[in-house]
């Protein structure tokens, strides 16, 4: 017999073997600055609440290269560099439209959808930073990314924040004669869920013994006609306008919605009920009676507000997710270099084939 089969069997051998390295090395031609998933794993949807109060899940973003980052506002080192990192990175790479940023908070005692846009805006941060209201949602995403954070935070340190600082939302209230109030309200008081200003207007005036007169509308709902033993007149002379107060350009606004629609830290932290023929420029500003100790009931000294803050403690591990909708790489801490993270991102921004052995069928995001 001839040995040509034999040597042509060999030969198609070696070549099949030659272009399987070929390919491997093909697939590991770029060495990730990041720390690299082998193999990469599905990442984990979640829907949590941005600092415009909507809804924002991870599987909106399919076919997208993904960052996520898990920070806090009142962080004092770190997370504010990761924050002004990310933030030159989307600055550098703006016509990426397949690029998205997401930062999480660790903090959700105090970063409330309004605090977290007043946040954002001073800074110029323009993409999703979310929260939730449920802090279980936020304990899940935690987990599910394997994110350890000391939570005694949200049992202890929420609870006795919410007497100060952001976490104290309050009533504000001008009379017909121009003199006004301003009421602390305690978060505790409030409904876990879908807190209104009705719900912050009713709790806040029975825990300072201010008598709350009030009718009920079959499709219009709450509205106040009395405060404080004060009666809007039946000849509609005067009446009590609602406000809420606007974290971003830090003034009041007359509602557009009724008290039964506002819904506290989403729309607002704070309302205020002004007699129609007061001067509105009178109108007390929120915080103003914790600086004084004038209308605050817990009498806190000026700058008991930044002394009390609290640090939550952490592992800092910034993600990237492929088009793939897996975890591809992991960046801790904040000193990384920018230049290496964006030639990483520009990899995969480039790169559809996903990491190998994932599949169509588990890319963890819900459809």
């Amino acid at each position: 017999m001839s040995r040509k089969p034999f040597a042509l069997a060999l030969l198609l051998m070696i070549s099949v073997m030659t272009g399987c390295i070929g390919q491997e090395h093909e697939h590991e031609a770029h060495d990730f600055h990041g720390m690299e998933y082998n193999p990469a794993s599905p990442a984990p949807d979640f829907t949590l609440t941005d600092q415009n109060g909507q809804s924002v899940s991870l599987s909106d973003f399919d076919n997208k290269v993904v960052v996520v980052a898990f920070t806090y506002t009142s962080c004092p080192d770190v997370c504010l560099a990761i924050e002004a990192n990310l933030n030159y990175i989307d600055g550098e790479m703006s016509g990426e439209s397949d690029l998205v940023f997401l930062s999480i908070s660790i903090d959700p005692a105090r970063d409330t959808p309004s605090h977290l846009l007043e946040w954002t805006t001073q800074r110029g941060y323009d993409w999703a930073h979310l929260t939730s209201e449920n802090h279980s949602e936020l304990t899940h995403v935690w987990d599910d990314y394997h994110l350890l954070v000391d939570t005694s935070h949200i049992n202890s340190n929420h609870s006795d924040h919410s007497e100060h600082s952001e976490m104290l939302h309050q009533v504000a209230v001008l009379y017909p004669d121009n003199s006004t109030a301003l009421l602390d309200g305690h978060h505790e008081m409030l409904p876990e869920e879908n807190a209104t200003g009705w719900n912050l207007t009713e709790t806040t005036m029975a825990m300072n013994n201010v008598s709350l007169n009030y009718s009920v509308h079959e499709t219009y709902g709450h509205s106040v006609t009395g405060i404080n033993g004060i009666d809007s007149p039946s000849d509609w002379s005067w009446w009590w306008s609602l406000y809420i107060w606007n974290a971003t350009s830090m003034a009041w606004e007359e509602s557009q919605v009724g008290i039964d629609e506002v819904r506290i830290m989403q729309d607002t932290d704070h309302v205020a009920w002004a007699a129609s023929n007061a001067n509105l420029s009178l109108l007390p500003t929120p915080g103003e009676g914790m600086d004084t100790g004038e209308g605050d009931s817990h009498g806190h000294d000026e700058g008991d507000g930044e002394e009390e803050m609290y640090e939550v403690g952490h592992n800092t591990v910034t993600f990237v997710i492929d088009k793939a909708g897996n975890k591809r790489l992991a960046f801790t801490g904040s000193d990384w270099s920018t230049a290496n993270f964006i030639e990483d991102l520009e990899h995969l921004l480039n790169d559809d084939s996903g990491a190998e052995g994932t599949s169509d069928e588990n890319t963890g995001h819900d459809h």
